[in-house]
């Protein structure tokens, strides 16, 4: 089929960046401006910022991860899209298979049609990522599927050229996580012209109230849980606790820079990108507040950047050089896709002999990590202190 038609690609975090560029791609523009909505826009209406962290371990594979959520619902993304969609008028179109021939058939259904579907996938099992295969099943991923070219599928993943994968790394892809039930989103926009200011008040009181709750796993009391475990002693989550032996330490402190500074955040944990939102908002709502509230949000990102770097700390050769890798890695994808192939590969296996060589044991003393982890909780408390007060004054906004 002809690809003409989608021109728009690229992105930062994979949930907005599909919704933004399908309806650009469709031609779906805001009355305010007759452009399409920028990705923070999208990002903002959703329902802006989440918190979130889990602390995964695999010692069968002597690794582990850290899985963050900054965005809202991040834990529940077809709601967090549904919500988007409600608030902007955008019929929103779920499809669902536990069979690849069905959900084979979906695909080539809405690409015959016109249509270009959002695919939840398995990240490890698209070939362009270089995933170990023992992440096989770990990290959802958000891919637009824009057409079909000497029998490979082009995706749009973030970076600014297409991505092409063959029928089957993608209908794997798609099977891999079984609760996703080989998902498309199907986008659709209404002709009656949407009601702007309150779409951005919506997605502002859904950001305010769900950061503001008590949970200690997804509102903003788990980052001064999280500060706690770093140096506790006796919590069986404790960090002092579970890398005792540095099984798996390099994993996590790769992983949790990783997430914060790199994949799907543009730095600081999408904080920058909300604040971009806030200063569209105001120029829309007339609320100078809000302006206010983006400036702290870009400190709040400013201190996550630093977290983000002070666990892969320049002083221990080893994390340096992951730290340089994966600063080249990601550049290099988002820039030049497939085009940088065997550039990518390179990369990400020397990144792959890292952690097998360190992951059994990081060869440091347990002063410098005790003192690695002291000083990584005094990054986190300054977090979460902002992260109060720049809430306090988005709450402010909507009264």
């Amino acid at each position: 089929m002809s690809t003409q038609n989608y021109t728009q690609f690229g992105g930062i975090h994979p949930e907005t960046a599909t919704m933004t560029n399908v309806l650009a791609n469709q031609g779906f523009v805001p009355p305010h401006n007759g452009r399409p909505l920028s990705e923070a826009m999208v990002l903002g209406i959703a329902g802006g910022l989440g918190c979130g962290y889990i602390l995964w371990e695999f010692k069968k594979y002597e690794s582990a991860i850290l899985v963050m959520g900054f965005q809202n619902k991040w834990n529940y993304t077809t709601q967090f899209m549904q919500n988007f969609c409600d608030r902007v008028g955008v019929n929103a179109q779920f499809l669902e298979s536990g069979g690849a021939k069905t959900a084979a058939k979906y695909l080539d259904q809405a690409l015959a049609d016109g249509r270009f579907p959002i695919a939840w996938v398995d990240q490890e099992k698209l070939p362009y990522f270089y995933l170990r295969p023992m992440y096989s099943g770990c990290f959802g991923h958000f891919v637009t599927i824009f057409g079909e070219e000497d029998g490979r599928y082009l995706l749009d993943d973030r970076a600014q050229k297409p991505l092409a994968v063959s029928g089957d790394a993608l209908s794997e892809a798609r099977g891999r996580i079984g609760s996703y039930k080989n998902r498309l989103l199907l986008l659709e926009a209404n002709d009656h012209v949407f009601d702007l200011p309150a779409a951005i008040m919506a997605g502002l009181e859904d950001c305010v109230g769900y950061l503001s709750q008590s949970s200690q796993t997804f509102a903003l009391p788990v980052y001064k849980k999280w500060a706690k475990l770093l140096t506790h002693p006796k919590n069986k989550k404790g960090w002092p606790v579970v890398f005792k032996e540095k099984v798996g330490l390099y994993s996590t402190l790769r992983s949790l820079h990783e997430g914060i500074k790199l994949f799907g955040t543009a730095g600081g944990g999408l904080r920058h990108v909300y604040a971009d939102f806030l200063e569209e908002a105001q120029d829309v709502l007339n609320q100078s507040i809000l302006g206010e509230a983006a400036e702290q949000y870009r400190q709040v990102a400013a201190l996550w950047t630093n977290f983000a770097d002070a666990a892969l700390p320049d002083e221990i050769e080893p994390l340096q050089e992951t730290k340089a890798l994966l600063k080249k890695k990601y550049e290099t994808f988002l820039a030049h896709g497939a085009d940088a192939d065997a550039e990518l590969r390179e990369l990400s296996q020397q990144l792959q002999r890292l952690e097998v060589t360190l992951n059994g044991r990081l060869p440091i003393t347990d002063d410098t990590m005790h003192a690695l982890f002291g000083e990584m909780q005094g990054h986190l408390e300054q977090i979460y202190v902002a992260e109060k007060e720049a809430l306090a004054t988005l709450a402010g906004a909507i009264g």
